[in-house]
């Protein structure tokens, strides 16, 4: 399997012949990530995790490419004028085939920003390809209890506190953890997050690796 980081949230998961996406918004390379996409899985509908004008262009580009999110990303999308019905809810418990790959859906709400803001609904995603397995929690701190190969861990945004983070981190059962959410971080506060979430600091047996926007690595 390979893992590759396209920007803020958006993560392209490839082998077998198969390349899932999630998360493809407008602070990340949306277009480059969706390219040759065999299946999109968004989280919510916010915008920094679904450029709906570009998925709206890879749905009209490819009759095949389908697209899993929550009910608000099914209504975004058809706002906008996607082709047919080829966005569907994802619940959580579902379990979804995407070529090779194989999906378990989870999460609930986006994590509170404020009690004055209403909740949305956000999914996670755990995906088993190439005997690989790597989570994709979205806006939230929902990540499975079993083992995982890669944890794709969200770092920066309003809705979160850097000793949660590190106590998710800690927590989790996973091999590789990758940080993602990150484009309010300056390169200041990216040093400082690796400082504190690095094995090195707090201890823990994961290997903390920040991608750059395009680089991939083989999980």
């Amino acid at each position: 399997m390979r893992l590759t980081f396209h920007g803020h949230a958006c993560v392209s998961i490839s082998g077998a012949g198969t390349r899932v996406v999630i998360d493809p918004g407008t602070l990340a390379d949306a277009r480059g990530a969706l390219a040759g996409a065999s299946g999109v899985l968004i989280t919510h509908e916010h915008p920094d995790h679904l450029d709906v004008e570009a998925v709206v262009e890879a749905l009209r580009g490819d009759a095949t490419l389908t697209v899993r999110g929550t009910a608000g990303v099914v209504e975004a999308l058809r706002d906008a004028g996607m082709p047919g019905e080829r966005a569907q809810a994802a619940e959580p418990g579902e379990e979804l085939e995407l070529g090779a790959a194989r999906v378990l859906v989870g999460g609930g709400d986006h994590a509170p920003i404020h009690p004055r803001l209403p909740l949305i609904a956000n999914r996670t995603y755990t995906v088993a390809l190439d005997g690989a397995t790597v989570h994709h929690p979205g806006d939230s701190f929902d990540v499975p209890a079993g083992a995982l190969d890669v944890l794709c861990l969200p770092v920066s945004g309003p809705w979160l506190r850097l000793s949660e983070v590190i106590d998710v981190t800690l927590a989790a059962s996973a091999r590789t953890v990758v940080p993602v959410h990150d484009a309010l971080l300056s390169e200041t506060g990216h040093q400082l997050t690796r400082r504190w979430l690095d094995t090195g600091r707090l201890g823990g047996e994961h290997v903390y690796r920040r991608l750059a926007a395009g680089e991939s690595f083989e999980v």
